[in-house]
């Protein structure tokens, strides 16, 4: 009892919780990949940037590398079609993109540094009503409103309203000649002439065209196109003389602007005379003296209507029609400035994003700078090699450049918003610069590099182990069908394989499964599904060797043991004869492969590649091979010798129902009796313990027991206190925890620094490496254990340290199984702490790491941390990036940096949790993961900086920061042109400026005077905000200096105005998605301010000290919450405190850049 009330009385004092805000932020950054079903493109020829959206609601802004937005449309009724994006329109030159959905909602978007919000909404009812084409005016002012009804609204972009007149059908129909007696349909297409603004080139559905002149409001010409039934769209040129008009039939037609009569050639099928599928999307340009049509669609429907295709069509006769593997979706050509000459075709597919030189003959790819495919086969397995030295970055780069010589050098052509300057960087970081590279497995057997350093996630390099297995026969197969795919087919159409999403696998067995690479020698390991280990490395080495070949039998000695599952893969004969030339592939040599019997999927791998040893782990148990000699040093095998298949009675953990019930009523019987006997009151503190473990219903193949879970090298302390050894620690699924001891030959061990005594000795032959079975546990629980990691006293990972560096002495190991963190003391094994996590909050560990995190704090308040906690105080001051888990560093700035070394780990409910060590207490806990999201909480992996990466989707990968010291995010901008409206009510409110009055509407006005021009960014910010009153951004980027916005809920009171009051306000007024104003919104707030002082309709800054409020003047005193020209403080704060809540739970502050930390403190 004593024990657990001393317990409660150890609360983080109050140094400890301000260094936890200043250390530890979980917020997501940045997204990596390609966009989970996609489902529009646009493309803004004047900003030159490009727009993505997705059926699951999500909008993307892409322009010059590094310059990306995230918008998300959110859930009014309910309803799914409100997500589903399905045209895109820019505002040209504005930075502003108008969605529609499939719910018939019109949405207005503007950046707001990197993220896009709502600003205003329009929503169409009626079927005759449903939007069916957009088209924005060059003049930035007006929106046309093409409709299934075949009518054609205006709608003005400034007030966001319908305004007069509206193209009606009907009145077409009666000035176009009597020849044409249908309905037109519904509006396909709607150009505007570039070199006649005030003429609008409409098509509709069923064959008809017209040039409407808005300054008579009539017909100018129409023009019939006959006998091709439906039209699907029309593209005008940049001179405005001509346009192309294609149809549902695979034809088309280039038109003369001036002359209604039809051309010779308007029967024209690409592909026929068989009837073919629909042309989808045409551009048309100019190469040299030559025409380029560029076309989706129009495939013969009977023989290839399967295919997805884009041709590319010169009239000099050549042609190509890139077969894509995946669905397009719409695809846009780019063109030299003020020019018909197209340069590159951009093309958006279901799956990927291609891109096309159209200067170059042979139209070939060009390799984009971001929006890359992940999932081009499918991901079996993610690995994050954190802090990769640059000369290992440099081999990998040099590989992957030899991988790319066939792409065009042409220059990506959208270069749209803006990067700050980053020149402040010097030379001497950039020579230690360290790289976090992602590695991905995939289900060909092939492992993809991935940068994901920076905001780019760049595929640098492409490994390919299924060229090493299979007969000599299916590779030439192989090889002669890769070649032929790249070579145009001689016949009608000219197919040629496109793309690089490939979801198909000719072997299943070839799946990555486990990936290892050394950071600092470039040691590349792979595992896969059928046992194999691939070892490559990345080296320059003048020799070279042919590729070696060797097996490992786990069951050798086990009789009665039978493999029922696949066989392994055969390694081509070709390559392991004497004579074989070694393979080296683009820079990388595949040095050897390890077979490991029976051939079952490697579930674990550990890589040391100073000592020259893998060691890999399957369901049967365990190998350790040194790859430098290619010998094996030893195997063991897990299984139980009684059950050899692998289910033994020792593995079930499932607590019977019956046996709880005996247990509950045996508690009851016992707590009556001592309410009965007074005299008997010892047993009640122990009754009073929690239930320690969850009654759970743990399925019996839950994991076979024999399964080896995780695998460590470590140089510590196993044998005594004086000296470290070389020791490999395993781990099962049934608790088992076995070490190791390593004896390596003098030449290989740094263990320890004394010489050889045969140093005069002659030169012998290499000792080979030897193991023995030092030590093992067995936990009481018997859970899987899903991490081992051994850290010494500042809490610095032994296997992360430099080599021959051994940490400060004394090591403490900690074992990580799926229900409790345990910390023992080495070499005695003693226990010393535990956190027993599923006991506590129902969760299970799926994944833990240690990560380093920084900040620099007063000099004060950093001797007071080490005077106040006992078990820190003793930890040292080291320099730069030491081993020390506390660390300050004097450095020019405010205070001293300050270094600490926490666990992070990843539960199954997809929160994320910190952990100081060895205290195990808890720093912070973030919803970081849905729970639903398997894949995702099994593909996140950590970096040694508080980073994480997890797939979000099949193809897309989120990141996550939860370190304030280091944090990947969008950086760039998109400059946003302002509405004339706002200059306007700018100019008029000037003059009222210098009036008081009591209205509510004045107060607003005044507002809008008195702020500075960037108080309209932030006046939409707040009609983004304030009018939905929770923006669901699950794409949104975090810009808060608030540490722990993302898992508390923030409520802020100035007085008597709470987040929640404003909220309730919002709610009572009837208003929908971003309907009003940035005037009514802040008319609206200006009520509520007003309400509140009873006395004033503005305040100043130098007004506070003078209002009776001592909220208002402690707020002064505080801080200058706003800028020296705002006024109305209660507004502007209540504005910077709305919470915008996430749908994984997470809540997030967002504050303009002109604010100081403070202000969302108060």
């Amino acid at each position: 009892m004593l024990k657990f009330i001393r317990g409660k009385g150890q609360q983080p004092s109050a140094e400890r919780q301000r260094l936890q805000k200043d250390l530890f932020a979980y917020r997501k950054t940045a997204q990596h990949g390609f966009p989970h079903k996609p489902s529009a493109l646009a493309y803004d020829p004047v900003s030159k940037l490009m727009a993505i959206g997705t059926q699951t609601g999500a909008i993307k802004i892409f322009g010059q590398p590094g310059v990306e937005l995230y918008g998300q449309h959110t859930l009014v009724n309910n309803s799914a079609s409100e997500l589903n994006v399905q045209l895109l329109e820019w505002v040209y030159g504005t930075g502003r993109i108008l969605s529609l959905t499939a719910a018939n909602q019109l949405i207005l978007w503007e950046p707001f540094e990197t993220t896009l919000l709502p600003i205003k909404t329009l929503h169409f009812d009626g079927k005759l009503k449903k939007v069916s084409s957009l088209c924005c005016s060059l003049s930035k002012d007006l929106l046309w409103i093409g409709t299934e009804g075949g009518n054609i609204y205006q709608l003005d972009l400034h007030s966001f309203t319908i305004k007069e007149p509206v193209i009606y059908h009907d009145v077409v129909l009666e000035q176009v000649p009597p020849a044409y007696k249908l309905n037109p349909g519904a509006i396909e297409s709607i150009r505007q002439l570039p070199n006649a603004l005030n003429k609008l080139l409409i098509a509709y559905n069923r064959g008809l065209c017209v040039l409407w002149d808005f300054e008579t409001s009539s017909v100018e010409r129409a023009y019939i196109a006959p006998g091709h039934g439906q039209s699907v769209g029309l593209s005008v040129n940049f001179g405005g003389s001509e346009f192309s008009w294609y149809h549902a039939d695979g034809s088309y037609a280039t038109w003369s602007i001036d002359n209604a009569e039809p051309p010779s050639n308007v029967n024209y099928v690409p592909y026929g005379p068989d009837p073919c599928k629909s042309i989808n999307r045409l551009y048309k340009g100019k190469h040299g003296n030559n025409d380029v049509i560029v076309f989706s669609g129009g495939m013969p429907r009977s023989a290839y209507g399967d295919h997805n295709c884009v041709s590319v069509h010169v009239n000099n006769g050549k042609k190509v029609c890139l077969d894509f593997t995946s669905k397009v979706i719409d695809f846009f050509v780019t063109y030299k400035d003020n020019s018909d000459v197209a340069e590159v075709l951009i093309v958006l597919l279901e799956e990927e994003l291609c891109a096309y030189d159209l200067n170059d003959p042979n139209i070939s790819a060009i390799k984009a700078p971001y929006l890359h495919s992940v999932h081009a086969s499918a991901v079996t397995c993610n690995y994050l090699a954190s802090q990769v030295k640059q000369s290992v970055y440099e081999n990998i780069l040099r590989a992957g450049d030899e991988q790319d010589i066939d792409y065009s050098n042409i220059d990506w052509p959208i270069t749209g918003g803006a990067l700050p300057d980053d020149s402040g960087e010097s030379d001497e970081e950039d020579t230690t610069k360290l790289y976090e590279i992602l590695l991905t497995g995939h289900e060909d057997g092939s492992v993809k590099f991935w940068d994901c350093t920076g905001v780019l996630l760049k595929p640098i390099y492409n490994f390919k182990t299924g060229s090493v297995f299979g007969s000599e026969h299916d590779f030439r197969d192989d090889a002669a069908a890769d070649i032929s795919a790249e070579q145009l087919d001689e016949g009608e159409p000219p197919f040629r394989k496109a793309g690089l999403f490939d979801p198909y696998s000719d072997d299943p067995r070839l799946a990555v499964k486990k990936i290892a690479l050394c950071p600092k020698t470039g040691q590349l390991i792979v595992g896969g599904t059928a046992g194999q280990i691939v070892i490559a490395d990345f080296n320059d080495a003048p020799e070279k060797v042919p590729l070696k070949y060797c097996s490992m039998n786990l069951v050798s000695d086990r009789d009665g043991f039978v493999w029922k599952g696949h066989d392994q893969l055969n390694v081509r004969a070709k390559l392991l004869e004497s004579d074989a030339s070694p393979i080296t592939v683009n820079g990388v040599n595949i040095t050897g492969v390890l077979q490991v019997l029976p051939p079952a999927s490697i579930t674990c791998m550990a890589l040391e590649a100073n000592w020259g040893l893998v060691s890999g782990g399957t369901a049967h148990g365990l190998v350790l091979f040194d790859f430098r000699n290619f010998v094996p040093v030893f195997h063991r095998c897990t299984l139980n010798p009684n059950d050899l298949t692998g289910a033994g009675e020792q593995l079930s953990r499932r607590k019977s129902f019956k046996k709880s019930l005996r247990e509950s009523f045996r508690k009851l019987r016992k707590g009556r009796s001592t309410r009965n006997n007074p005299s008997n009151q010892v047993p009640t503190t122990l009754e009073a313990r929690p239930v320690e473990r969850q009654i759970e219903a743990r399925c019996a193949d839950d994991g076979l027991g024999s399964m080896v879970r995780c695998l460590l090298f470590a140089k510590t302390y196993v044998t005594n206190v004086n000296i470290t050894s070389p020791t490999l620690w395993s781990a099962t699924n049934a608790s088992t925890v076995s070490v190791f001891l390593l004896h390596l030959p003098p030449a290989q061990t740094a263990a320890t620094s004394v010489p050889s005594a045969s140093g005069n000795a002659p030169p012998q032959t290499p000792r080979r490496i030897s193991a023995q079975l030092a030590k093992e546990i067995q936990l009481k629980h018997r859970a899987p254990v899903v991490g081992i990691s051994i850290f010494d006293q500042a809490g610095s990972p032994v296997d992360q340290l430099n080599d021959g560096e051994n940490g400060s002495p004394p090591h403490r190991l900690l074992i990580a199984s799926e229900e409790q963190f345990k910390v023992f003391s080495l070499p005695q094994l003693k226990p010393i702490n535990k956190y027993k996590l599923t006991a506590h909050e129902g969760a299970r560990i799926r994944r833990i790491h240690f990560g380093s995190f920084r900040c620099r704090i007063p000099p004060e308040l950093l001797q007071s941390l080490h005077g106040g906690s006992p078990t820190k105080s003793t930890r040292s001051h080291v320099d730069g990036d030491g081993s020390a888990n506390i660390s300050a560093n004097p450095a020019a700035g405010r205070g001293d940096e300050y270094h600490e070394i926490a666990l992070i780990c990843l539960t199954n409910m997809g929160d994320i949790m910190v952990l100081s060590v060895p205290e195990l207490k808890r720093q912070l806990n973030a919803a970081a993961v849905r729970r639903e999201d398997i894949n995702g909480i099994s593909s996140l992996g950590f970096t040694n900086s508080g980073e994480a990466l997890y797939m979000m989707s099949s193809s897309e990968l989120q990141r996550i920061a939860l370190a304030t010291s280091k944090v990947v995010q969008p950086t760039g901008i998109v400059e946003v042109e302002p509405l004339e409206t706002e200059e306007s009510a700018l100019e008029e409110n000037e003059e009222k400026s210098n009036k008081e009055t009591d209205e509510n509407a004045e107060v607003s006005n005044s507002l809008e005077v008195t702020e500075p021009p960037t108080a309209s960014i932030r006046a939409k910010l707040v009609e983004g905000n304030v009018e939905r009153s929770s923006l669901n951004l699950t794409n949104g980027i975090s810009n808060s200096n608030s540490p722990n916005r993302g898992n508390d809920t923030i409520s802020s009171s100035i007085g008597d105005i709470t987040v929640d009051s404003v909220r309730d306000h919002l709610n009572l007024t009837t208003t929908t998605l971003c309907s009003t104003t940035t005037e009514e919104t802040v008319g609206r707030l200006s009520v509520l301010s007003t309400q509140t002082n009873k006395a004033t309709t503005t305040v100043n800054m130098d007004e506070i000290p003078d209002i009776n409020i001592s909220n208002l003047g402690d707020l002064a005193l505080k801080s200058n919450t706003t800028e020296t020209s705002t006024s109305s403080v209660v507004i502007k704060s209540v504005i910077t405190s709305i919470s915008h809540e996430k749908t994984n739970g997470e809540s997030e502050l967002r504050t303009p850049k002109t604010t100081t930390p403070e202000e969302s403190q108060f």
